[in-house]
Parts: C-alpha cells; sequence; structure tokens
C-alpha cells in the first residue's frame, strides 16, 4: 500500500460517495417542495432548507479538507501531520445535522406514544450525542495534530455511541406502536407494514455507519479510514430526513391504486362496514376516498399518531 492510500486515499473516496449521495439529497429536496411546498406548514418547509444547508455546509468542508492536503499543501510535512480546518467544520456540521433530524424525529414520537416519559429519555441522549461532538470539536482546535488523536477518544466513543443507540431506539419506538396496530384492511395493513420498513432502514443506516465509524476510529486512530466514513453520515442523516418527508407521495399512489378495488367490493357487499385509518397528514378512508391533508403542523416525517376509526354506518361513494 503507497504511503498516501490511507490519509489522503481514504477522504478522497469519501468525499466522492459523500458527493453522489448530495445529488440524491438535490432530487429528494425538489421532490418535497415539488409536492409538498404549498401544502407543508411554513416551518417544517424552513427547517427542510435549514437541514440541507448545514449539510452543504459540510460537505463544502469535505472538499476544502481533500483540496488543502492534496493541492494546496502537498508536500508541506507540517501541514500534513495536522488536522486543518476543514476537519474541525465538518464534524461540528454533522453533528448538528444529526441534532436536527433526529430532534424532529422524537417530535414525530411523541405525537405518536403521547408518552412525555420516552420522549424526555430521547431528547437526553440526542442532547448527550450533541454535546459529545462539541466536545470533540473543542479538544481538536487545541490539540490538532495526527499523534494527539488520542486526545478525542472520550468524545469520539460518546459521541458515536449515542448517536447509533438513539437511532436504533427512535426506530424501535416507532416499529412498536405500528406493531400494535391492527386492521383487517390489506390497504392499512400495507401502508403499515411500509412505514415499519422506512422506520427500520433509516434507523439502522445511520446507525451502522456510526458504529462504522467508530470501530475504524478505536482500531486505528491515526487512520483516515472513519474520516472518510464520517464524510457520508450527515448525507445519509439527511436522506432519511427526506425519504419520510416524501414517503407520503408513495403511499398516496399506493393507496390510490386500491380504491377501485375496495369500492367494488362495497357496492357488492352492502353490509361490510368501511373503515378510516388517518396517519398524521395521511388519511386512507376504505370507501375508495384518499384524501391528503398535509396543511397542519404535524406531518407524516414519520409513523405518527395513528388512530383506527371503525364507522358503524356504510359510507357512500362520493
Amino acid at each position: 500500500m503507497s504511503l498516501y492510500d490511507d490519509p489522503f486515499g481514504s477522504v478522497l473516496i469519501g468525499s466522492w460517495i459523500a458527493s453522489m449521495l448530495y445529488m440524491l439529497i438535490i432530487r429528494e429536496t425538489i421532490s418535497y417542495y415539488t409536492s409538498f411546498g404549498k401544502s407543508d406548514a411554513l416551518k417544517t418547509k424552513i427547517f427542510v432548507a435549514w437541514a440541507v444547508l448545514v449539510d452543504t455546509v459540510s460537505l463544502c468542508a469535505d472538499y476544502a479538507d481533500v483540496y488543502l492536503y492534496t493541492v494546496s499543501h502537498w508536500g508541506d510535512l507540517p501541514f500534513i501531520q495536522s488536522q486543518a480546518w476543514p476537519f474541525t467544520l465538518y464534524l461540528i456540521t454533522t453533528g448538528i445535522t444529526g441534532l436536527n433530524v433526529q430532534s424532529f424525529l422524537v417530535k414525530r414520537c411523541y405525537a405518536f406514544t403521547k408518552n412525555w416519559l420516552i420522549c424526555v429519555f430521547l431528547s437526553l441522549c440526542v442532547l448527550i450525542s450533541f454535546g459529545g461532538s462539541v466536545a470533540l470539536v473543542i479538544i481538536l482546535t487545541r490539540f490538532n495534530a495526527y499523534n494527539q488523536r488520542f486526545m478525542i477518544k472520550t468524545p469520539a466513543i460518546v459521541w458515536l455511541t449515542m448517536t447509533s443507540v438513539t437511532d436504533i431506539l427512535i426506530a424501535a419506538v416507532l416499529i412498536w406502536q405500528l406493531y400494535h396496530i391492527k386492521t383487517s384492511y390489506k390497504t392499512a395493513r400495507y401502508m403499515i407494514q411500509r412505514l415499519m420498513r422506512a422506520a427500520m432502514q433509516t434507523g439502522t443506516t445511520t446507525s451502522v455507519i456510526a458504529l462504522s465509524v467508530l470501530i475504524s476510529y478505536l482500531c486505528n486512530n491515526t487512520s483516515n479510514v472513519g474520516v472518510g466514513l464520517c464524510f457520508i453520515q450527515g448525507r445519509v442523516y439527511i436522506l432519511s430526513l427526506l425519504y419520510n418527508l416524501n414517503v407520503r407521495t408513495i403511499l398516496q399512489q399506493q393507496t390510490t391504486q386500491t380504491t377501485t378495488t375496495v369500492a367494488a367490493s362495497e357496492d357488492t357487499y352492502p353490509s361490510q362496514r368501511s373503515a378510516a385509518m388517518a396517519m398524521e397528514g395521511i388519511h386512507v378512508q376504505h370507501t375508495a376516498i384518499v384524501h391528503m391533508d398535509t396543511s397542519g403542523d404535524d406531518l407524516a416525517l414519520t409513523p405518527s399518531s395513528y388512530k383506527l376509526q371503525h364507522d358503524d354506518k356504510r359510507r357512500q361513494m362520493v
């Protein structure tokens, strides 16, 4: 292996992957504002813009880090053996991105469970995780040499471990609540299963990346492999946020496709009762009426506020 494969190759490849993920962020952001720009609450649209802006700054810091080491200061051994300002910038912006997304998910958990004890505990985990990232950055500003990386061991463990634990706990709370929703309607079951998969996939993906960064650092604290992995951590957080926002479009399309079949069933069996399933921001009426309501403040970022309402009277088709 070449002398520069680890210190420069790792961050260069990490920046490439981060760039590809950022292209997905641009696509999903355009999709969000196109689909929900008029219906979602203003504070939610501002939050999405803020989250994407912070991640954009983080990506620029990634680029600056690579450029300084491979172009501006190529061959400058004292500079190469230290960690320049972009290193701390992308760390703090990644921490802020995690804080943004996890805080919003905790808010969704509360809207879903109405259990303030669980949400207080999750909020505490979020704050501890963010505090670890802040402490890490503060220490790095004072001890920025590669051979001093051992100084950040404790805050690095706190940040990455709590990030992973918090992501898994949030996903577990959402999946547990969804699992206990019972309905006999195929469309409702499909939507519940789809949202359970979304919660599991987004939660495990971010936690796996955080653990990978931590393991890489603990195995060799002078290696840049963990840095390259950290380059993509913020992108994955933003993608999970946008996916959970845009999943409403997918659910609406799927439920619309099944309405004709449901309507035929209602006409064939007049005694069959209709039901409605309300999903914070999504309403599926099992009499072939599909309505998307996103005008309120509570959006379907994550599965939340689900209630099964069974009507004793048969609804007529509109």
